[in-house]
């Protein structure tokens, strides 16, 4: 366990940050001593490196924190396409550090104007941002992760190959198709049939990611009622829609 002088001290974060991740639920303390001092075991610090890590990119703290909500290796795929940008930040150093010693010897060409050009890590960047806020913009999948079918299946050796050559970007397409045909069939009723090919699609989405008997997706109904407040906040009723058409489907 460390204090909170000591995680300051290592991360070079300010205890008041370390007091304001606690205060808005992003980095709450493994335990607090009487005298009121915060402490952090090694989980702690794990998640303060990845908020840090995402920070680093540019991604807001209430995407941070939906996105440290989701499935570890959910959030490991995308740390993998920000590894990209770390890559395409690396070799532009290594180019510009050419481009001094070349300066040193007194060379020059055009060429090397190049060094300065960021277009293509910021690119990079604006690319794989979008993606998280595409994800953690839908809070509608945010049951699903809760349930404890990710977490019962998701780290099984043959899921986790899966997962790992999925096409996160058409994922997130995929999600947000399943989230408009939800919105778009409530004016119909749980038992239409615009509400069956919403259940269908998100059946289909699920399946991506791990493997899903009926059981499993009936709790991922019944998920969605346990969260009713958390999501009625964006989308009144919908959280109450997608139980009642899931357990229509799949009595």
């Amino acid at each position: 366990m460390k204090s909170v002088n000591e995680v300051s001290k290592l991360s070079g974060v300010s205890r008041r940050t370390l007091q304001y991740y606690d205060e808005i639920g992003l980095l709450p303390p493994s335990a607090v001593k009487e005298s009121g001092y915060r402490q952090y075991d090694d989980e702690s610090l794990r998640r303060l490196w990845s908020i840090l890590f995402y920070k680093e990119l540019g991604i807001p703290l209430d995407d941070i924190r939906l996105l440290l909500e989701n499935p570890k290796e959910m959030e490991k795929e995308l740390m993998r396409q920000h590894k990209q940008v770390l890559l395409e930040k690396q070799s532009q150093i290594q180019k510009m550090l050419l481009s001094v010693d070349r300066i040193l010897n007194d060379e020059f060409d055009i060429s090397m104007l190049r060094d300065f050009d960021k277009n293509r890590v910021e690119t990079m960047k604006k690319k794989y941002a979008s993606e998280i806020r595409a994800l953690m913009e839908s809070d509608f999948f945010l049951p699903a992760a809760k349930s404890g079918i990710f977490l019962d299946k998701v780290f099984t050796v043959n899921n986790a190959s899966r997962i790992m050559n999925t096409d996160f970007s058409k994922l997130i397409v995929l999600g947000g198709e399943v989230f408009e045909k939800f919105r778009n069939a409530m004016k119909d009723g749980s038992d239409s049939l615009a509400a069956k090919e919403a259940v269908t699609a998100y059946r289909e989405f699920v399946n991506i990611l791990i493997p899903c008997d009926d059981a499993a997706f009936r709790r991922i109904g019944q998920a969605y009622l346990d969260n009713k407040k958390e999501l009625d906040k964006k989308t009144p009723e919908l959280a109450e829609f997608v139980s009642a058409a899931i357990l229509y489907v799949y009595k």
